[in-house]
């Protein structure tokens, strides 16, 4: 069987099942957001009234053990969905395949329902320009094409995490600050809760600055990638273990950032699709 008909047989399967594990990646992924909004909303009305102020610790730490579960479950998910990408990367750009007994697991474990609009639009993010046969040059422009997009879109999510965390991080440290001014006007008990929950409103605040942070990163490496991979295509015959180099590095740096959530690639993908298709 010929490189580009297993490309035509096997990819569906790939595209199918990763789309699945990051959607429900990104699921989780955005039921942990919520419960963190809900944690930061709660601490944030416990400290202005008494009653709330007693019974938000005893429904906070509960709340917080089941979101460190679905962020346990949801980085497991991302992972799988990262590896599938991988896989398909290779098949894309060399004719690489794996194993039919891999992929007859996966399908078990990942049953790949999804919604026909859902599986469409997923399937637009990992679909390729590049019009060259399979081969290095082939593996390289869809690896320039993927790192221009994740740079300028993780980009814009440092920005909009950025704008958050300074919002998130005013109102926590004034909770703190408040919660000190008005030590005379409460009990002891309703002081303890107070200060608990501006405590857990303060730390979830700060626990944003570890995804802008990975945002910020991924966005110059993969950068950094486009402009390496770019220089290799400039050989007729590029370098193949510098290749995988380039390669390598940019999937490692994607599967160690956070996860871009569609809605930001969805505001700005025709922009970005306008400034790619024009300027290759």
């Amino acid at each position: 069987m010929s490189a580009e008909s297993v490309l035509n047989a096997k990819a569906p399967i790939l595209i199918q099942l990763q789309n699945f594990a990051f959607q429900k990646a990104k699921f989780w992924s955005i039921a942990l957001i919520g419960l963190q909004a809900f944690l930061f909303t709660g601490g944030f009305a416990s400290i202005f009234s008494a009653r709330w102020s007693l019974s938000y610790p005893w429904l906070a730490f509960p709340l917080a053990v089941v979101g460190a579960l679905i962020s346990v479950h949801a980085t497991d998910l991302k992972g799988r969905a990262e590896w599938l990408k991988r896989q398909h990367e290779f098949l894309n750009g060399l004719g690489v395949t794996p194993s039919a007994r891999t992929l007859t697991n996966l399908q078990a474990e990942l049953p790949s329902d999804l919604k026909p609009g859902v599986d469409r639009l997923l399937t637009e993010g990992v679909t390729y320009a590049s019009e060259q046969s399979i081969g290095l040059p082939r593996l390289l422009e869809n690896v320039c094409e993927s790192a221009f997009f994740s740079h300028h879109l993780a980009s814009r999510c440092a920005r909009y995490l950025l704008i958050l965390l300074v919002f998130t991080g005013t109102i926590a440290s004034s909770l703190l600050l408040f919660c000190l001014s008005t030590l005379q006007d409460a009990t002891t008990g309703v002081i303890a809760a107070r200060a608990i929950a501006a405590t857990l409103v303060f730390l979830i605040s700060v626990g944003t600055i570890k995804s802008w942070r990975g945002y910020v990163n991924f966005s110059s490496k993969a950068d950094l990638a486009y402009s390496e991979a770019t220089r290799l295509l400039k050989d007729t015959t590029p370098d193949s273990c510098e290749a995988h180099r380039v390669v390598a590095e940019y999937q490692l740096a994607r599967a160690n950032a956070p996860m871009i959530p569609t809605k930001v690639w969805l505001i700005h993908r025709d922009h970005l699709n306008k400034i790619w298709l024009s300027s290759h």
